[in-house]
């Protein structure tokens, strides 16, 4: 039994790093990250830190300036909080968000998590009930580019080869900034022609089409391609449970939404409103 111990300080602590032939897709609307070749990209990360009475801090990597805004809101808050009392606190900031999106609850809660991992000596999966000591990956890409890189649908298809030969066995496919449509499609046969039927393949075109006609194009060529799942078509970021439904309907590839949905009770009803397969 642990005793009682308190949340007694909050720091975000900022550093600046580097990433190389990578950059904003500034041909379209500089939202996506795609290969830049010789661009050297500067920028800011993040890491916040919960400490405790216990001397234990628990910690989180990631998140964006705004996140760390939005959680000044309620930072007050948590001082002199039990750490252990996720859900509590959870609820409480989930109120106290009700008008905003909730971004910044997302680094607390891990970093909760993080801190009773280390209280009590065990990782999380443990914690949680998991048994498995592994878990199969897939490869994700980048972006589609028009800089050489990513930057046709056989290029995307040698791209697939290579990671097969890495080792991956499933490979998730991002596409283009505001492409015609043709080419998302395109996109999806090529790669699947390609690589037969040695790899499952995803498609995550990331909010990116502009009508339900559009999605529904390419979730069909996903089931001529035999994908394993189609993510997130609509620009809405699956926020409108009727359309996902609506699609899920009308395509035989398997729907996965959620990552653009907060808290749990619109994901709960997502999977109610039969809107997706995986969420």
């Amino acid at each position: 039994m642990i005793k009682d111990i308190r949340i007694t300080g909050i720091d975000v602590i900022k550093f600046q790093f580097e990433t190389k032939d990578l950059g904003p897709d500034t041909y379209y609307n500089s939202f996506n990250t795609v290969y830049t070749p010789g661009h050297i990209w500067k920028r800011t990360g993040h890491i916040l830190q919960i400490h405790t009475s216990a001397g234990v801090t628990g910690e989180y990597a990631g998140g964006n300036a705004s996140d760390y805004a939005q959680m000044m809101m309620f930072v007050n808050y948590l001082i002199g909080k039990n750490p252990l009392q996720r859900e509590l606190i959870y609820n409480d900031v989930k109120r106290a968000l009700r008008k905003y999106d909730r971004m910044s609850m997302g680094p607390v809660d891990i970093a909760l998590w993080d801190l009773a991992g280390k209280l009590y000596d065990a990782p999380i999966y443990e914690l949680l009930g998991g048994y498995r000591k592994a878990l199969p990956a897939y490869a994700s890409t980048y972006h589609g580019d028009e800089n050489g890189g990513l930057d046709t649908p056989e290029a995307f298809a040698d791209f697939a080869e290579q990671c097969y030969d890495m080792g991956f066995r499933a490979f998730k496919i991002h596409g283009w900034s505001h492409a015609p449509i043709q080419r998302e499609v395109d996109n999806v046969l090529t790669v699947r022609k390609r690589v037969g039927d040695k790899m499952d393949l995803m498609l995550d075109p990331a909010c990116e089409y502009e009508t339900f006609a559009d999605a529904l194009r390419v979730g069909r060529a996903c089931d001529e391609a035999n994908f394993f799942w189609y993510e997130d078509p609509f620009k809405d970021g699956g926020l409108s449970s009727f359309a996902q439904r609506r699609l899920r309907q009308l395509i035989t590839t398997p729907i996965l939404m959620g990552e653009h949905v907060r808290t749990l009770e619109p994901k709960v009803d997502a999977v109610v409103a039969e809107a997706t397969d995986y969420m």
